[in-house]
């Protein structure tokens, strides 16, 4: 559902999305302040003095919105600390829609957007595994078997998985590594490792097929060679080799013989 302000010139259109839900109650009618989403913008883009405070005023949804632009790892860093810090003050059914939020985006592990023609090489993995790390401990591993999450965390799980150019699956081993309850659950380690057995099924079936053909063309090969040539073992060709020597000498003893 779209719902748009009295006032287009400090508001803009907001969506009734898990963003918008975020946002805490004090936000009004769901809206999105231009102006507080303008300063926030310019102050990452900066990064000067003005950014601790456009951080703290902004609300949860702009700071997810932030990061759902995109941002290099460094400055999407200050708003998921900022993201952390506040979890202690959010109510259960905005700490939910949040970690909802979260896991929807996958951590936000995935790069920004390169330019056409640019480096593919990812210079932030690091720091945005990390960011995701601070997300799963501070707004998911908490709340990860209430309400509605252990049956996101299923259909999230295997895409966490291949998520980032392998910085998802980095993610699940340090989560696991951590000795603590993960928070993924039966369902979800059942959809991850379902998944899995499929993909290793392919590539099972892929290889076989790929073997088959290569028998097939080694038989084909092998009939063409033998009709050129004969293929000798190493014990045979000792045996032909002697043979080859006593043919010689015999040649030698008649040609003495008869002079």
């Amino acid at each position: 559902m779209v719902k748009e302000t009295e006032d287009p010139k400090d508001t803009e259109i907001a969506y009734d999305s898990t963003a918008d839900r975020a946002r805490p109650a004090g936000a009004g009618a769901r809206r999105v302040s231009v102006t507080g989403a303008r300063m926030l913008r310019e102050a990452l883009r900066d990064g000067g003095d003005a950014l601790p405070a456009a951080l703290r005023e902004a609300d949860d949804g702009l700071l997810l919105s932030a990061l759902d632009e995109g941002l290099p790892a460094e400055r999407a860093t200050r708003v998921v600390v900022e993201l952390v810090r506040r979890a202690p003050e959010r109510g259960p059914e905005l700490a939910a829609a949040v970690c909802e939020k979260v896991l929807l985006a996958q951590l936000y592990l995935d790069p920004p957007h390169r330019v056409p023609g640019g480096s593919a090489a990812d210079p932030g993995r690091r720091l945005r595994v990390r960011n995701a790390l601070m997300l799963y401990e501070g707004l998911v591993r908490p709340y990860a078997g209430r309400g509605a999450i252990p049956e996101l965390m299923a259909c999230v799980l295997p895409g966490l998985w291949v998520a980032g150019d392998g910085a998802g699956r980095e993610v699940v081993r340090r989560i696991v590594g951590t000795r603590q309850l993960t928070g993924f659950g039966e369902k979800g380690w059942k959809a991850l490792f379902g998944g899995v057995a499929e993909e290793c099924r392919e590539y099972e079936a892929e290889a076989a097929r790929a073997t088959r053909r290569e028998t097939r063309w080694r038989r084909r090969r092998g009939v063409a060679d033998d009709a050129a040539r004969l293929d000798l073992k190493p014990g045979q060709l000792w045996v032909s080799a002697l043979l080859g020597f006593i043919a010689v000498a015999l040649v030698l003893i008649v040609v003495i013989a008869a002079g």
